[in-house]
């Protein structure tokens, strides 16, 4: 079982501005452009930093604390704005635009402080804190301005508070960022190729049918009470029998992977161990070893599984009738209304995917396959009138499945404005009808 952090009041104070503290951050940021935030020990940045251990502790109880500390300074160096500025009449789209460039400027600036702590968060009381105060601040400005501009009658009244539509927001921005400057979604090559689909999507959250003419246009005129085509999606090869490895487990292997889910629907993946595993199927570690090389390796088999049933209800959405929006919801809200199961896997999945290796390529691969799904969609509804025009449909795919993966995954972690799972899946429902449909 993974040791417990160390938990240590420091001597004095901590301002982030002392010689030694500022040479504990500039070594651990230099490490973080060398290697990832989990192989980096306190010896490593002791070294870097030219300073003693006994410095080094005086300051900070261990790693994850430099990085509370640096996140910190990014929040001090964070807008009072907040990433959007809404500006009047046709200066909107400028000001959204030059907002978040500058965001992401910011953030690329210290991007390997940031991947960690994104990376780090779910797994870090300490560092979600710090973390999801950075994205609070930016939270709460957009919050008021969407606020503002439904009082002025510039935005439509809704049932949908603000602090919600902000943070989904805010979600789409950090995810598409961290994506974006790690290279793992081809759509989205770097952080700055999303901005176009995060500026329509706050055009579309925020102002719904009442955006500019300019952004409500079609390729075609819709046929009166059209229907949607069904889409066919191609999947590459070997993709499709993805699900069926676990119909040809051993009974012994399905067990213990039986007994991994129940208990991992008390507690996260880094706190369970192999003998939690081994207790709850009656197993031995014979037994466990001689399927799975670790519990990575058994929670991938698990995930691969869970994956293929995510993955498949998302691909409903190229069956549906997509002219009615009660059809777009319907699959929204399905796909993301798990069993008990299920949910035990995916939580920890969403949770954990960006620092675990073994995890992350089947995971990637099933984001992949479902933004194909909706990639596929937009285009053909484009084509048919039923779907408005706006970024390129890779891109503007990506960063909405993007943004529907963080959300979720805030949703699992209990972050604020996304406590109620039911309401975030009607909103996001509700989102992906506004930013491809234009209603």
């Amino acid at each position: 079982m993974k040791p417990s952090l160390p938990v240590r009041q420091r001597p004095r104070s901590h301002s982030g501005s002392g010689n030694a503290e500022l040479a504990i951050f500039a070594a651990l940021e230099a490490l973080l452009a060398e290697s990832s935030f989990q192989d980096v020990t306190v010896a490593q940045i002791i070294k870097r930093a030219k300073l003693s251990r006994a410095n080094f502790y005086h300051y900070f109880a261990s790693k994850y604390d430099v990085l509370v500390a640096m996140v910190a300074r990014l929040l001090d160096e964070a807008y009072s704005h907040g990433p959007w500025e809404f500006g009047e009449g046709k200066s909107r789209e400028r000001a959204m635009d030059t907002s978040l460039r500058r965001t992401i400027e910011m953030w690329t600036e210290h991007g390997a402080v940031v991947c960690a702590a994104v990376e780090h968060m779910h797994g870090n009381p300490m560092l979600a804190a710090a973390w999801n105060q950075m994205l609070e601040r930016f939270v709460t400005a957009i919050a008021e301005q969407i606020t503002y501009e439904r009082e002025q009658g510039k935005a439509p009244a809704s049932q949908v508070p603000p602090d919600l539509i902000a943070r989904v927001l805010v979600c789409g921005l950090e995810r598409s960022f961290y994506v974006g400057s790690l290279g793992l979604d081809p759509r989205i090559p770097d952080a700055e190729s999303a901005v176009e689909s995060i500026v329509e999507l706050v055009f579309a959250a925020t102002y719904g049918t009442k955006r500019p003419a300019s952004r409500m246009r079609r390729r075609v005129k819709p046929k009166a009470k059209a229907v949607s085509s069904p889409v066919t999606v191609d999947r590459p090869d070997g993709q499709a029998d993805s699900g069926d490895t676990a119909a040809v487990e051993p009974d012994m292997a399905a067990g213990i992977l039986a007994a991994m889910t129940q208990v991992l629907a008390e507690r996260s993946l880094d706190e369970l161990s192999v003998a939690d595993v081994l207790t709850a199927a009656n197993a031995s570690r014979a037994s466990f070893y001689f399927y799975f090389s670790s519990k990575d390796d058994a929670f991938v088999a698990l995930f691969r599984t869970a994956s293929e049933g995510i993955a498949s209800g998302f691909e409903m959405l190229a069956q549906a009738n997509r002219a009615d929006s009660a059809e777009i919801e319907k699959v929204i809200t399905e796909w993301l209304s798990y069993d008990i199961e299920t949910l035990a896997v995916a939580r920890n999945a969403i949770h954990e995917w960006s620092r675990r290796p073994e995890l992350r390529e089947l995971y990637l691969a099933t984001i992949t396959r479902m933004t194909d799904t909706l990639e596929a969609v937009i285009e053909a509804d484009r084509e048919s009138g039923i779907a408005i025009e706006g970024p390129p449909a890779a891109q503007l795919a990506a960063v909405l499945m993007w943004t529907f993966e963080r959300s979720f995954a805030g949703a699992m972690a209990g972050e604020a404005h996304l406590d109620d799972t039911d309401n975030l899946a009607v909103f996001l429902a509700s989102l992906l009808n506004a930013v491809v449909y234009g209603r």
